[in-house]
């Protein structure tokens, strides 16, 4: 009983992590640009490399209803089954935004994971403060934290 019971389990990490490596990680980026494209956003100008665990992708110009919204200089997807994310780097927003707030952020990362699946977890990094911030799918609620710098402090 015990040796099928781990033939069983030896078996389902093997498909698990076999799952991991070999799930087309460029033409799920292709399918969220599709998706996308369906509420007017447009991401143009990028370069992908794939590797065995993640997307990079490079150099992204985003734009909303043919209006530039903004530039990502790096993106890192990961999908792995227990834990998935999106990571971006040196993001700027287009200049309509700076009379509301900084438009230069550092960091911003979107993380899902299949134990608390009706949660997006998001943490944001730059020149308005941190931002630490979920939202919860079902409710279609955002609650947010945001710890402001000097910068956002003068400005209020």
């Amino acid at each position: 009983m015990v040796k099928k019971l781990s033939r069983f389990l030896a078996y389902t990490l093997f498909f698990i992590f076999a799952l991991m490596l070999f799930v087309p990680k460029t033409s799920l980026y292709y399918l969220l640009e599709e998706k996308l494209k369906e509420f007017h956003i447009v991401i143009s100008k990028e370069s992908l490399d794939e590797t065995l665990f993640s997307l990079g992708v490079d150099n992204l110009e985003i734009s909303v209803k043919e209006i530039e919204a903004g530039v990502v200089k790096e993106a890192d997807i990961r999908l792995l089954v227990f834990y998935n994310s999106l990571s971006l780097k040196d993001i700027q927003l287009s200049s309509l935004v700076e009379s509301y707030l900084p438009s230069k952020l550092q960091a911003l990362e979107v993380t899902y994971t299949p134990f608390n699946p009706l949660v997006l977890s998001i943490e944001a990094e730059g020149e308005f403060g941190v931002l630490h911030a979920e939202y919860e799918i079902l409710q279609n609620s955002i609650s947010a934290r945001l710890e402001p710098t000097n910068i956002m402090l003068a400005k209020v």
